[in-house]
């Protein structure tokens, strides 16, 4: 996560908007913020617009749109200006480079936060006394989100994909590379490198990509059947920093490494999202679409998987008693914390109240649109309280959800 740096009233800072992991962490971060004034905008990029500029000043429109909202709303006539921290965003040309995706900037007292994610987020404004987390609810929840690890001693990288397009993340939570990990530059023996060079074994070296007094480590090369101990350490810090960005996240995961690298990454890993096909290559260098293209089908076949599970976790617990598809048990199973996982339909809405300290439910209206300003969207709040006490959620195609209710929860 990259946190807003500190602006002043001129703006003499600029916001960085990098594509930048967001998290279940994250979330919890939006949802401490109450009390208010918060103000969250969410802006789809048109990637097809010609000029970069246009989406600068479509962000700079919702900037004015939310003060306008500030204004009129009674409650927070002494907030002062809020979005000053985001105002720099909308002055920073190059920023926004019309690449697509979506920006979600939040600002409140002493407070602001911009992500840019790689999703199709519906645009809003949003003024009100805790800030409105709906679509990264659903975006936490999409069922073919996925995740590439580029994993090498000389680059590691964090992408992340769905059915139309996989992209990196420039703010990522992993170390970047070998030395940054461990804390000195691995070279190899120039005299093992010449032996392994006659026996036609593969070498290489890492060397320092900044400066700075940074140690030198000289080891052995690397080969299919060698379980390099620098190398294995090296790998569990990646896994590890993986392993605590994701949290609860099931997504799977993709590593791309050379062929040798994947034993030994695959006997060390915690994660249990890991899918069972890699790619076997470095793909330092490959354009988003050849990563795509080789990342999608083994993507799906784990998401068909994941979801599979998911069915059948449902089933075998509901028939050992351990299940739950009535709305308004649910909402108080959830405050309780006893939801292990989730299962929401795709795309339903039902609208109405829900006290979040009690999970007290009233449904007001089965679809359509928001019916006013007191509902809220039960099937997201719901997601929200389950994520939020360590529990997964999943969204299921209407036609494979196996409840009538649009809601499946598989209890602890």
């Amino acid at each position: 996560m990259t946190r807003a740096p500190a602006i002043d009233r001129h703006g003499h800072a600029e916001q960085e908007t990098s594509l930048q992991f967001f998290g279940k962490k994250d979330l919890e971060e939006l949802l401490a913020t109450s009390g208010g004034p918060a103000v969250s905008i969410y802006l789809p990029q048109d990637g097809e617009a010609p000029d970069p500029e246009h989406n600068r000043l479509r962000f700079r429109a919702a900037l004015e749109r939310a003060g306008e909202l500030l204004e009129r709303d009674e409650r927070f006539a002494s907030a002062g200006d809020l979005l000053w921290p985001l105002r720099p965003l909308g002055a920073n040309r190059e920023a926004w480079n019309g690449s697509g995706g979506a920006v979600a900037a939040f600002g409140a007292p002493d407070f602001s936060r911009v992500y840019r994610l790689p999703a199709d987020l519906p645009e809003l404004v949003v003024v009100g006394p805790s800030f409105h987390t709906r679509p990264l609810v659903s975006y936490l929840q999409a069922p073919d989100r996925f995740w590439v690890l580029e994993l090498g001693q000389g680059a590691v990288r964090l992408w992340t994909g769905d059915a139309q397009r996989v992209r990196p993340l420039e703010s990522s939570p992993l170390p970047a590379d070998m030395e940054s990990a461990l804390g000195f530059r691995f070279t190899r023996d120039p005299e093992v490198v010449h032996r392994a060079a006659k026996r036609g074994t593969r070498s290489g070296n890492i060397r320092s990509q900044g400066g700075g007094s940074v140690g030198a480590f000289h080891g052995h090369g690397v080969g299919a059947n060698d379980r390099d101990p620098e190398l294995e350490r090296f790998f569990r810090v990646v896994d590890e920093a993986l392993a605590e960005s994701l949290g609860a996240r099931r997504d799977p995961v993709i590593l791309a490494a050379v062929a040798e690298h994947h034993p030994l990454y695959r006997a060390i890993t915690r994660l249990e999202n890991l899918a069972p096909e890699g790619i076997e290559a470095s793909i330092h260098g490959w354009p988003a679409d050849r990563v795509h293209e080789r990342a999608w089908p083994i993507a799906l076949a784990a998401v068909e998987e994941r979801m599979e599970r998911s069915l059948e976790l449902w089933e075998t617990a509901y028939g050992r008693g351990k299940g739950e598809m009535d709305l308004a048990a649910l909402g108080r199973l959830a405050v309780a914390g006893r939801i292990r996982a989730l299962l929401i339909e795709q795309g339903r809405h039902v609208w109405g109240t829900l006290d979040r300290s009690t999970g007290e439910m009233e449904i007001v209206q089965e679809g359509g649109a928001d019916p006013g300003p007191d509902a809220v969207e039960l099937l997201d709040e719901l997601s929200e309280l389950v994520l939020l006490r360590g529990g997964t959620t999943l969204a299921i195609p209407a036609e494979r959800m196996p409840t009538a209710t649009g809601a499946a929860g598989v209890l602890r």
